[in-house]
């Protein structure tokens, strides 16, 4: 009993831990998006502490997913996450897999969410699934260009503090330059340095990631060029989404997965 007690104590903290990282973070809630299916993003996952959705995530390889540092960092017993894979719904079907061992990028700072990217081993095979498929990693160490379409998935709250909804999520911003990004955010005292990229409507607002599903996946051109990161608020017209640079942290993947 004292070690059941123990261990759902370890998610509570875990839980509340993200929750408390709402505000500044994004955590992938899709404001302004539409309904979608796995089919179509077959390389969405649910990183979950039992049945509870905390993030989201990317196949890149049979055994290997791409998250948020953010989402594993307090997970030092990673035998209690396991994602869901080929699913449209957060909490049904598909296939359950545990999470052998999670990777954190040694130079992850949770002040500034710099380096905010974590691979997640599996104990076995997610590409055997019917639905579930591996997503293309960047050839290169260059990000997306400003102006292009970014697609984000996941399974946050439709709204600020509302409730998530249970079937996959989509919506498309475009990439914001680098510079204009980084204006955005200096005034509140925010860098947005090279493993970072800024997507969203800058002056406009209304589509977004926010609560909900940090370490969702980010495609340019069925290309994983991202993961959600964080950002002020959700949705607002000032502050774009600031993501995970794939590309730029390329090869640390290759490195740590041989992907």
């Amino acid at each position: 009993m004292f070690k059941v007690v123990v261990c759902l104590a370890f998610v509570s903290v875990v839980l509340a831990d993200l929750e408390e990282r709402k505000i500044p973070t994004l955590d992938g809630r899709i404001v302004g998006g539409s309904n979608t299916t796995i089919d179509r993003h077959p390389y969405q996952i649910s990183l979950r502490y039992f049945s509870e959705h905390i993030c989201g995530g990317a196949i890149i390889s049979s055994t290997w997913v791409l998250t948020a540092a953010h989402c594993v960092q307090g997970a030092t017993l990673p035998s209690f996450l396991t994602v869901r894979i080929g699913s449209s719904y957060v909490g049904s079907g598909g296939e359950v897999i545990t999470v052998l061992s999670t990777i954190i990028h040694p130079n992850y700072d949770e002040r500034t969410y710099d380096y905010d990217i974590a691979l997640l081993s599996l104990s076995s095979s997610a590409t055997s699934n019917v639905i579930a498929r591996a997503i293309a990693l960047p050839s290169t160490q260059t990000g997306p260009n400003a102006g292009q379409t970014a697609t984000i998935t996941g399974w946050g709250a439709l709204t600020q503090g509302g409730v998530s909804p249970s079937i996959l999520q989509v919506v498309e911003v475009p990439v914001v330059s680098q510079n204009a990004c980084q204006v955005a955010y200096q005034v509140q005292g925010h860098q947005i340095s090279p493993r970072m990229f800024c997507a969203g409507l800058l002056g406009v607002g209304g589509k977004d990631a926010c609560q909900g599903d940090s370490g969702g996946p980010v495609t340019v051109n069925g290309i994983l060029y991202g993961l959600v990161s964080w950002g002020i608020g959700c949705a607002l017209p000032d502050f774009p989404g600031v993501y995970s640079n794939v590309a730029n942290l390329r090869q640390w993947v290759f490195q740590n997965s041989g992907v």
